[in-house]
């Protein structure tokens, strides 16, 4: 669960408002009046960043194909600025039909974590307060605007099809949709390029299918409300997008995404009652400020690796090992290497085999960095590493497909043998 140090209400609000140019799922953001719609998601984003005492706010998505659940979430995240204390709870179902849940809470200090899976809590005391409790507004970041008008360009005459309701309170209801004779040629282009990228080899053999042709949004509706004061209530809204898979099989993927703001200024948190819990401590823990450097960050140089799994004869196997070569790690740049190796006997998954070398400059928190990947073949693609101090771990992600039927693990493990 630890990636780059962004809350749930950043993150869900980049989703709705800011990421329409890059995903299809995100043009849901059309269905709210556009430029009213797009002032009202920032002033939400401003007085949770910066005037309330206390709020909650949960994220609900299920995505389905043909009525079958293929991938569900739910979120419910906790703030209380005064106190310092945010808690979170999600459980989600996997596109493998396995259920995790997470639980999270922390106050000035203390940290009590209950990973995916795991019946352990893991507990921190710190000897020194933590820093205040801040919240990301996405609008204030330097990308916005650009990606703020590239969204614009791409809604163009779709803003026309909003109807926005104002209430005698001065409360407001954003509300519509599109069927797919309304829905751009360019949408539909860009839906079908993000979709083949989404569902693709990587993610087929838990799917049971990957769509290749006749990719197009079928159709997008939802509504919004805020209150008087310009705070967003709820946001509903569903995609549904159409396309065949390699068989010429139909299917219909639908998203249904909800977003709500509840509880303000009432918001409470209960620190658990761990009696009678497997509780893992770690006590006396000087902490520093999540924005300090690391402290000695070379001692991340080196090996690391995880499994490389397949299902067979109804067990689990390992085929091969994941390679992980950190080079260069200081308080400004990471560097190094990833392959994979197989075993004798499982060389055909390693035709589509992945090997590159990565450079990249830590972010704001020197955790986290966004990489440039270069391949053998020299194209260049991103991605995004993150130092997990906590767990003695690094987590690599890929901005790319993963090209053969395996499921790819971002945790490396330190290779100490």
């Amino acid at each position: 669960m630890q990636r780059k140090k962004r809350t749930f209400f950043a993150l869900s609000f980049a989703l709705v408002a800011l990421l329409i140019a890059t995903t299809a799922f995100a043009d849901i953001a059309n269905k709210s009046g556009y430029d009213q719609f797009k002032d009202s998601i920032k002033r939400t984003a401003e007085i949770c960043s910066t005037q309330l005492d206390s709020f909650t706010a949960e994220y609900s998505m299920v995505l389905k194909d043909n009525g079958r659940v293929l991938l569900s979430e739910n979120s419910v995240n906790k703030y209380d600025m005064v106190n310092n204390i945010t808690e979170t709870i999600t459980n989600s179902q996997r596109l493998n039909g396995r259920s995790f849940s997470y639980y999270s809470y922390s106050d000035k200090n203390t940290e009590i974590r209950r990973p995916d899976d795991s019946e352990e809590y893991y507990v921190t005391t710190y000897l020194e307060e933590k820093e205040p409790l801040q919240i990301d507004n996405p609008f204030t970041e330097d990308e916005a605007k650009d990606v703020e008008r590239i969204i614009d360009a791409l809604v163009g005459g779709l803003r026309d099809h909003v109807q926005v309701e104002e209430f005698a309170d001065g409360s407001k209801e954003f509300y519509g949709s599109l069927n797919e004779v309304q829905i751009p040629a360019l949408i539909n282009a860009i839906t079908s390029f993000q979709v083949k990228q989404e569902f693709s080899y990587g993610r087929q053999n838990d799917l049971g299918f990957r769509l290749t042709q006749d990719i197009f949004v079928k159709g997008i509706s939802g509504s919004a409300s805020f209150n008087s004061d310009g705070l967003m209530e709820s946001i509903l809204g569903t995609v549904t997008i159409s396309g065949k898979d390699a068989e010429g099989n139909t299917h219909e993927l639908t998203l249904d995404l909800l977003i709500r703001i509840f509880d303000v200024n009432s918001t409470e948190i209960e620190k658990p009652d761990l009696t009678g819990k497997k509780v893992i401590k770690e006590e006396g823990v000087s902490r520093k400020p999540y924005s300090e450097k690391l402290a000695n960050p070379e001692k991340y140089i080196g090996s690391y690796k995880n499994d490389i799994i397949i299902e067979k004869d109804g067990r689990f196997v390992k085929i091969g090992e994941r390679k992980l070569e950190i080079t260069i790690l200081n308080n400004s740049q990471i560097a190094g290497k990833y392959t994979e190796e197989y075993k004798d006997g499982y060389q055909e998954y390693a035709a589509n085999k992945m090997e590159f070398s990565f450079v990249g400059n830590f972010n704001d928190d020197y955790r986290s960095a966004t990489l440039e990947i270069t391949d053998n073949s020299g194209t260049v693609q991103q991605g995004n590493i993150f130092i997990d101090e906590y767990r003695a771990k690094i987590e690599l992600y890929l901005d790319r497909p993963y090209h053969h039927p395996l499921q790819y693990d971002s945790t490396f493990t330190p290779d100490l043998d």
